[in-house]
């Protein structure tokens, strides 16, 4: 689609060219020449141009190259059937890249029936890290169903690359602590553990996944836990993840263990039953965020995964609308006044957001007058 609108232009700026060239051939005589209006002249010479610029610099923020597919990484196993009759391939996906993403995969299969119909369809499967975050690590798991009993499905080729998206959403570092031990438990081989919420808000629809390894150290299967609907600050909950019954007594050890969750527009307890809401975006890892009531600041570290750095994104929900209105916070970096020179703030309703750029390495981010937002 972007690339028909980018030859449809080129196409409009050949047919004015073409055109002027046309006239010039003609050799239009100087006194019809100047019974043109300036008004009319001005714009035959620069729309051209326009029309080839505008061609030229048409955005591609949106689109994924192949060299940007090529930061994820398929490592695939040997497909199994289950317990449930169903044909399970399993693997790891690798971000190598310095962007968070949204990967959905792919695998093509084909099903046979008695009456020698062939139907071929793709089915797709998620990764068990809803955002893959850089130089990280996601089990996957393919479980497929046949139609009927008479049926025969057949996989052809490898998992690929279905659907991929980038993502702004920063990854929170140490916000939850796992403990639980890589052997398998003697009930089902399962892998148990508790999950507890490190940070200063909620965690929810938390999910806790592993990779399951034979004795060879070969991945024999992808486990997910049960979904954990809310983790308050503090709080510790048990997990209970239970590999394919046809395999578990080959299962000798789980790794890759990580946690899935949606810490979205969180709230910030700040005292006396209060709390401000808010969100960061972009792809950053955030460190150690807490609320300072000394200073009245909430506080946290910052590294941006372009090694170069890059934007960010702070939106802090607030009772009173500031639209049109200045600024009640002050943003800080290491300890100098970003509102001024490198922050843009924007006032939607109730909502403040203010764009900051991140430079190399890490950081520390103080934003002061977070009670100014909340009654």
């Amino acid at each position: 689609m972007i690339e028909s609108a980018k030859t449809r232009l080129f196409g409009y700026a050949t047919m004015v060219v073409l055109l002027m060239v046309s006239l010039s051939a003609r050799k239009l005589n100087t006194r019809r020449l100047r019974s043109i209006p300036v008004t009319l002249i001005l714009p035959m010479l620069l729309f051209p141009s326009v029309i080839v610029i505008m061609a030229m610099s048409f955005p591609y923020t949106n689109a994924v190259t192949d060299s940007e597919r090529n930061v994820v990484e398929i490592d695939a196993k040997n497909p199994f059937r289950g317990a449930d009759g169903e044909i399970k391939l399993m693997g790891v996906v690798h971000n190598t890249g310095d962007i968070p993403l949204e990967v959905k995969l792919g695998l093509d299969i084909t099903t046979d029936t008695d009456n020698a119909t062939e139907t071929t369809v793709t089915e797709e499967a998620t990764t068990y890290s809803r955002v893959l975050y850089p130089y990280s690590v996601s089990p996957f798991k393919f479980s497929i169903k046949s139609p009927d009993r008479e049926s025969q499905t057949t996989l052809i080729g490898k998992p690929f690359i279905n659907k991929y998206e980038k993502l702004s959403t920063p990854n929170y570092d140490a916000l939850v602590t796992l403990n639980y031990t890589n052997i398998p438990s003697e009930e089902n081989a399962a892998l148990v553990g508790t999950v507890k919420n490190s940070g200063p808000f909620d965690l929810r629809n938390v999910t806790v996944y592993a990779s399951a390894h034979d004795e060879n150290r070969t991945q024999i299967d992808s486990v997910k836990s049960n979904v954990i609907p809310v983790i308050e600050p503090g709080q510790e909950m048990a997990f209970t993840a239970i590999p394919d019954l046809t395999i578990k007594s080959q299962i000798k050890y789980y790794s890759c263990a990580g946690v899935d969750m949606n810490p979205q527009m969180n709230k910030l307890a700040i005292g006396d039953n209060r709390g401000v809401r808010y969100d960061l975006e972009g792809p950053v890892a955030i460190s150690d965020l807490k609320y300072e009531s000394a200073s009245d600041s909430m506080l946290f570290g910052v590294k941006h995964y372009n090694p170069d750095g890059g934007p960010m994104a702070i939106k802090v929900a607030s009772n009173y609308d500031y639209s049109g209105s200045q600024n009640p916070l002050v943003i800080m970096l290491d300890g100098k006044d970003l509102f001024i020179e490198n922050t843009t703030t924007k006032n939607d309703e109730k909502v403040l957001t203010m764009d900051i750029v991140v430079p190399p390495k890490e950081h520390e981010i103080q934003i002061r007058g977070i009670s100014n937002l909340v009654s």
